[in-house]
C-alpha cells in the first residue's frame, strides 16, 4: 500500500493505492495521523486504486473522520471501486461523509 498526498488550494488530496490488509494499517494510521495534525480544511480521499480494504482499515479511516470532524474539517471520498462502495454503504459510512464512485 502507498499513500501519495497533494494540496491544491485547501483541499488536501491523498491517493492510497493497493490493498488496505492487516499488515499495512498501522502505516496508514500514521500517515493520516500526521495529515490530521497539519488540520487540513478540506480532505479529498482517493481510493480507486484499492482492491481491497480489511476492517481495521476501514475504522482508520473512520478515526481518521472524526479527528478531523473535531476540527471541523471536510472530509470525502471520491474514487471507490464498486465492491468498495457497497462495502462502504453497508455499514453505513455513506450517511457520515459524501462517498462517489470512481
Amino acid at each position: 500500500m502507498d499513500i501519495a498526498t497533494k494540496k491544491n488550494g485547501d483541499t488536501l488530496y491523498i491517493k492510497i493505492s493497493g490493498a488496505v490488509d492487516e499488515s499495512s494499517t498501522e502505516k496508514l494510521r500514521a500517515e493520516l495521523n500526521k495529515i490530521a495534525f497539519g488540520k487540513p480544511t478540506k480532505v479529498v480521499m482517493d481510493l480507486s486504486l484499492v482492491p481491497t480494504i480489511g476492517s481495521s482499515g476501514i475504522g482508520k479511516i473512520l478515526l481518521f473522520y472524526k479527528s478531523l470532524e473535531s476540527i471541523r474539517s471536510q472530509f470525502e471520498i471520491k474514487g471507490i471501486q464498486d465492491n468498495l462502495h457497497r462495502l462502504f454503504k453497508s455499514v453505513k459510512l455513506d450517511k457520515l461523509f459524501p462517498i462517489s464512485p470512481a
